[in-house]
Parts: structure tokens; C-alpha cells; sequence
């Protein structure tokens, strides 16, 4: 099933915010006053906030047009949202806290041509990932990974990854501990557990973590608009439970 995304690059976010939300519960103080809490959450499930999202300039000029623009696409993704009923893919916008290797600029993965050293017929070439890390073989629910860094910076914890599953699709993960155990291999832990078994080999996305979302309301995504000013809104997103 392929899953749309949110239009990120033109629908662009003043903050954003993005949490694991999840549900705890205590049986009551002990006689010393403490209290054991467990969760039963299963590790917790992402929740994404964009908030005041642009919807064009204020209405002079070439403005007007982008602002009309702006608000005709926001109308129609909510609609392909169906009030949270169809799943979405929403990228996490981490470019800051991302393992991006020593020496080289950030910005866009490269780009790469054709064997003979030859783009496409438009002057594009593909696309690869700069941060290159892959994973062993792990199980549904684990919460830690071995990997293989080919190519990044280093990896201190904090750090955010997705995977692209075969079945529930693109899920997030935040790495909470690190341990090499030489320059290339280390094991990671991270939250919420694996959504899916991986197999060895499997490629963890560093550059564009992105996650599959749905509205998190029916209303999610409501618009009221002021006439000829500018407008903004703001979004939430909750995983997907199943695409």
C-alpha cells in the first residue's frame, strides 16, 4: 500500500514537537510511602505537533498567489487524511540532531549518475543516503540493535532513526544508549520497540527519520481562515496502528 506524505517542503512548521505518548498506572503508595508505576502502553507511541504552519505571505502581490496556493493545498491533504481514518507519512524534521559524517556539509544526500558518469535526460541524478548504518537481526519488541557504520558521525544517544517495515511501513525510534565495541560496530538501545522483525542488513534512516502517521483527530486538521491576511494553522499526528 503505498502511504502519501505530508508535504513538509511546502507546508513548512514555526515549531514542532514530537513525544512518545503512552499510559502508566500505580496500585497505590506502599506503607513507606512509594509508589511502583508500570506502564501499559507497550513502550509508548509517537505523537508529532506541527505548529503555526504558513499559509503564504500576507496577501500583496505575488503573496495573494501563494497564500491562495498554500490554502488550497492544506484543504486538499485534509482530505486525503480522511479525518485521521487514512494513514499519512510525516517526516520528523531532524536535521539538526542527525549523525552527519565529520567533514562534510549538510545538506541534501548526494547525488549520483548513471555508471557512465551520465545523469538523466532532465540533468537529475539518483539519490542516496549520506549516513549509512545497518542493523543485525532482531526480533519484534526488541529494544536494542547491533550495527554496522559505514558512513556517519558519531553516535552519542538522543539520536533519531526510522525503518521502513515490511508490513506497518516507515516507524520512528529514539536511541537512548550507545556502545562500540570498535570503530564500525556498536549496539544501540532505543524506544518504542520494534514495531516489526528486522532481518540483517536492514538500513536504518538517519538523514529523513520519518514515521507513518495518523490525524489525531477527526479535526486535526480544521482551518479558519482571515481574508486577505495571513493565515496559520497547526496539526497533530498520532502512529499509525496498522497501514
Amino acid at each position: 500500500m503505498a502511504v502519501p506524505y505530508f508535504p513538509r517542503a511546502l507546508l513548512r512548521e514555526k515549531s514542532h514537537s514530537w513525544n512518545l505518548g503512552g499510559h502508566a498506572a500505580t496500585p497505590g503508595a506502599t506503607a513507606d510511602s512509594t509508589a511502583v508505576v508500570v506502564r501499559s502502553d507497550g513502550g509508548g507511541y509517537w505523537i508529532a505537533t506541527m505548529s503555526d504552519v504558513s499559509l503564504g505571505a500576507r496577501a500583496v502581490g505575488q503573496g495573494r498567489q501563494r497564500q491562495r496556493n498554500a490554502t488550497l493545498l492544506w484543504r486538499a491533504v485534509r482530505q486525503v487524511a480522511k479525518g485521521g481514518a487514512a494513514p499519512m507519512t510525516v517526516w520528523c524534521n531532524d536535521a539538526q540532531a542527525r549523525p552527519w559524517p565529520a567533514g562534510v556539509a549538510q545538506g541534501a544526500p548526494p547525488a549520483v549518475p548513471h555508471g557512465d558518469d551520465t545523469p538523466f535526460s532532465d540533468g537529475s541524478e539518483y539519490e542516496q543516503a549520506m549516513i549509512d548504518i545497518i542493523c543485525g537481526a532482531a526480533a519484534l519488541r526488541a529494544t536494542s540493535l547491533g550495527i554496522i557504520i559505514n558512513r556517519a558521525g558519531s553516535l552519542v544517544g538522543g539520536e533519531r532513526f526510522s525503518i521502513n517495515h515490511d508490513t506497518v511501513g516507515w516507524r520512528v525510534y529514539e536511541i537512548s544508549t550507545v556502545v562500540y565495541s570498535d570503530a564500525t560496530h556498536a549496539t544501540i538501545g532505543f524506544n518504542p520497540p520494534l514495531r516489526e522483525n528486522v532481518v540483517a542488513g536492514t538500513a536504518l534512516e538517519f538523514d529523513r527519520p520519518r514515521c507513518t502517521m495518523r490525524l489525531a483527530t477527526p479535526g486535526a486538521m480544521d482551518l479558519t481562515e482571515q481574508p486577505w491576511t495571513f493565515n496559520s494553522v497547526t496539526v497533530q499526528f498520532v502512529e499509525a496502528t496498522a497501514i
